[in-house]
């Protein structure tokens, strides 16, 4: 009689122990969850203390949950930070101009200035409202390619043939700052699927870049591997530091912070984008005071 007593209690004893571990989790999980829920910028995470597989796989579950939810709110809050920068970007970009136009047409109002001032002044105002407009189109450009709202006209383009016409358009660029060109181009021919505005741009975009921070030197190399055409243009630069090249396609990255220049700062993001857009690829790198960037696409 004992002994059947003794074996209807074994089971009984084990699962009051168990029922007491579980309930014992529970109450410190949950303790822990509300610590979290307070908390969220600590990282935390459900612990159990006792072995149980099924209570064991319910927390790896919910601190999954927390782990998304806590990088997404991380995400968010760069995002959100983004945007405030950007937005601030945009309006010292937008003001700039238009303080200037406007304190321009103010003076026009003075009867006493001559009519020379004046035509002097009303150039001023269509300069500046010129740079105005083509400054809206860069920022609505943005919006489109980051959106993939910009359409491309693709057809089979030499791309050295459009690399040679860019080059010649800043030919009087290039002399006015007496800025060394070096140029290496493939003597074949390269036939790319290319938007050919896209392309011009791309192009545009660097070159203008190397003759705003050239301190005297540029270079361009183009040569075909295996199924690509590679396209470095380099220049030496002041300033920039190895680890700034990843920054360079940034929206809004300029190497001076004031941002009293005519740059929106956008010209190397918009080229990334069209490059990346046109199946190509491009990298900067900074090595010993020359900034390189590099781009391949593959040819027919």
């Amino acid at each position: 009689m004992n002994l059947i007593l003794i074996i209807l209690l074994i089971p009984s004893v084990y699962f009051s122990a168990r029922f007491f571990l579980l309930s014992k989790n529970i109450k410190e999980a949950n303790r822990d969850f509300k610590e979290i829920l307070e908390d969220t910028e600590n990282n935390g995470k459900l612990k159990f203390l006792y072995p149980d597989k099924n209570f064991e796989n319910l927390l790896n579950d919910i601190n999954k949950y927390l782990e998304k939810s806590q990088t997404d709110k991380i995400r968010y809050i760069r995002r959100e930070e983004e945007i405030r920068k950007d937005i601030e970007n945009i309006s010292h970009d937008l003001r700039t101009p238009l303080t200037s136009i406007r304190g321009y047409l103010e003076l026009m109002n003075d009867e006493s200035i001559k009519s020379e001032e004046k035509q002097s002044y009303i150039s001023i105002v269509e300069r500046r409202a010129k740079g105005l407009q083509n400054l809206i189109q860069t920022f609505y450009d943005l919006s489109r390619l980051e959106s993939d709202n910009y359409n491309l006209n693709i057809e089979v383009i030499d791309i050295n043939k459009e690399l040679r016409e860019q080059l010649l358009v800043f030919y009087n660029d290039f002399e006015r700052k007496s800025i060394n060109v070096n140029i290496d181009l493939c003597k074949e021919q390269a036939y790319v699927k290319l938007d050919k505005n896209a392309i011009e741009r791309v192009f545009t975009n660097l070159i203008q870049n190397c003759i705003k921070y050239s301190k005297g030197n540029f270079r361009v190399l183009s040569y075909k591997k295996d199924k690509e055409i590679i396209i470095t243009f380099a220049n030496d630069v002041q300033g920039l530091e190895k680890e700034e090249a990843k920054l360079l396609f940034n929206r809004f990255y300029m190497k001076d912070s004031s941002r009293n220049s005519q740059s929106s700062g956008l010209g190397l993001t918009i080229t990334k984008f069209l490059v990346e857009a046109m199946g190509g690829m491009i990298k900067a790198e900074i090595e010993e005071g020359w900034i390189i960037f590099e781009m391949k696409f593959i040819f027919d």
